[in-house]
């Protein structure tokens, strides 16, 4: 990636890269929330079958364009996702919140 990203957030978005559903899972804490499309998935079974019905659904990339460091162990990564969704391409912003090395929260907004 050409933007310097955390560890666990570069495997983030390599494992979406990838469709890779088991890399992505492990960079999730057991216990960690992600906020996506007004919707709330908890604990990494959740964050799979989120991420395994959006696999399902479509094929695209993320690529980070500017990641900045935000207090505490949180980043925004301004981020251009492209692929056959309505409305492609589109920039979102994820913003990570990091635990013990692995993602605790994350909540992605347009």
């Amino acid at each position: 990636m050409a933007v310097d990203l955390p560890d666990v957030i570069d495997r983030y978005f390599r494992a979406i890269n990838d469709r890779d559903l088991d890399a992505f899972v492990a960079c999730f804490a057991d216990t960690a929330s992600v906020a996506d499309e007004d919707r709330l998935y908890d604990g990494r079974a959740s964050i799979r079958a989120w991420r395994q019905k959006t696999m399902d659904a479509y094929s695209y990339t993320a690529e980070p364009v500017r990641v900045t460091p935000e207090a505490g162990d949180s980043y925004l990564a301004l981020t251009r996702v492209s692929g056959d969704f309505p409305g492609s391409p589109i920039e979102l912003r994820y913003r990570f919140t990091l635990r013990d090395n692995l993602i605790g929260a994350l909540d992605i907004r347009p």
